[in-house]
């Protein structure tokens, strides 16, 4: 069964089709423009839909011309009907076990309300009224821009960097003091606010990966890396150490145990060279899922269960690298990976910094396997004769100017649990004109 490219206008939705999806639409539309077009359209031999009416509608909202789609022209017309309902039905019989499904929203630093997720808020954020003034948010339209900036690592700024940059002001050189996975530097360079930048960190493997992937070198890496290729390879290979690791943190295999075999065979499908090889790893896939006792799937089934099991992971992430060569004729681009206290001004110099954010029952934190003290920055930033920006939630230092970037669900650290938090742009000298502590 081959996957086909068909333009929408050759797609035609089913006229009696009695599933309201209108509400849907704007939720898969995000999913779609976040992580690609993973789970194509069945169409029937005429072109009708028979499963994917609001991926149709999400696709005309998102102004795409073709999508992907499979022909079940395997199919009676009863079986087609028939189809058509019970692809819907089955659905209503699924249920969310709610205990893990916050275990897995706590492992994601993604924005999944824009998925139609409602993160939990605690008794005090439920019963709190807010005014009118703290509803508006200055930056929402900011925040609807697809984002997809740097590359993939634990704390990657991609869903507020557009806002940060709106923020700093413009000047000869952005410096990303604590580039991370570069999504800053990134996000600066397309912006055109600064004529040079310079993305520091003092972890020289991710300023690494950020550069071979301006540099082209994964637009055909087409790797699966099983967990003993990541204990053998995380050490001396960048792409290994974070497009594999999970929450991309460098440390700890990308999948558990029982279920990595699975995942991988999933990922060999979809990057086969050829369609023959394809077509072996798809049996092998098949096999693999009927060993686990999946026997009830059918043909069309088992490959929307293929694609779902790519989401958010592997092949997300290698598209994410993919993204930056766009970066790779730029020469006024530098790296470096000093430590922050090293760092000298030049002028006409707007200085970043993405420090790990403090925990305010100590003074240092290490959430990105670096010994960080907040309270040693905090004063090299008010000893700086220059000006500063730093964000972060909020602090013990009260001395600084700030200025509000969004109220978000934090999903890092165990203290956290998932609270809406308030993120923060703070700097030794005044922000917009803003007062100090507002």
């Amino acid at each position: 069964m081959d996957i086909l490219n068909l333009g929408l206008v050759e797609i035609k939705p089913y006229e009696k089709n009695p599933r309201n999806n209108d509400n849907a639409v704007d939720a898969v539309a995000a999913s779609i423009r976040e992580f690609g077009f993973k789970v194509p359209i069945i169409i029937d031999k005429d072109n009708i839909i028979v499963a994917g009416h609001t991926r149709y509608k999400a696709a005309k909202k998102l102004g795409l011309k073709t999508v992907p789609c499979i022909k079940a022209d395997d199919l009676t017309d009863e079986q087609v009907k028939a189809f058509r309902l019970a692809d819907n039905k089955v659905a209503e019989q699924a249920e969310w076990d709610f205990d893990l499904l916050n275990e897995e929203l706590e492992t994601i630093t993604m924005d999944m309300e824009q998925f139609g997720f409602d993160l939990p808020l605690d008794e005090e954020e439920e019963n709190y009224n807010y005014s009118d003034e703290e509803d508006i948010d200055e930056f929402e339209d900011i925040e609807k821009l697809e984002k997809h900036y740097g590359v993939p690592y634990q704390g990657n700024k991609s869903r507020i960097a557009d806002i940060i940059i709106s923020l700093l002001p413009s000047g000869k050189r952005l410096v990303d003091l604590f580039g991370g996975g570069g999504a800053i530097t990134h996000c600066a360079i397309l912006s055109g606010k600064w004529e040079n930048f310079l993305y520091n960190d003092i972890n020289p493997m991710i300023t690494n990966l950020f550069m071979d992937a301006v540099k082209g070198k994964y637009h055909d890496e087409n790797r699966v890396i099983t967990r003993e290729d990541f204990v053998a390879l995380k050490d001396t290979d960048p792409y290994v150490k974070y497009i594999w690791s999970f929450g991309n943190n460098g440390t700890g295999y990308l999948w558990g145990k029982d279920i990595e075999d699975i995942k991988c065979q999933a990922c060999r499908v979809i990057l086969s060279e050829d369609i023959k090889e394809r077509r072996l790893n798809y049996m092998a896939f098949i096999k693999m899922l009927k060993e686990k006792e999946c026997k009830t799937l059918e043909r069309l089934q088992a490959i929307e269960h293929l694609q779902a099991l790519t989401q958010l992971e592997a092949l997300q992430r290698l598209e994410a690298l993919q993204r930056l060569e766009a970066l790779q004729r730029l020469e006024a681009l530098q790296t470096s990976n000093i430590d922050y206290r090293e760092y000298e001004y030049q002028d006409g110099d707007v200085v970043y910094c993405d420090v790990p954010y403090e925990k305010l029952e100590k003074q240092s934190c290490d959430d990105y396997g670096v010994d960080f003290n907040s309270l040693e920055f905090y004063e090299w930033v008010k000893t700086r004769p220059y000006q500063v920006f730093f964000s972060s939630y909020e602090i013990s230092d009260e001395s600084f100017y700030k200025v509000k970037i969004k109220s978000i669900a934090s999903l890092i650290g165990a203290n956290t649990n998932s609270q809406k938090v308030n993120e923060y742009l703070y700097s030794n000298m005044p922000i917009r004109e803003e007062q100090k502590n507002d």
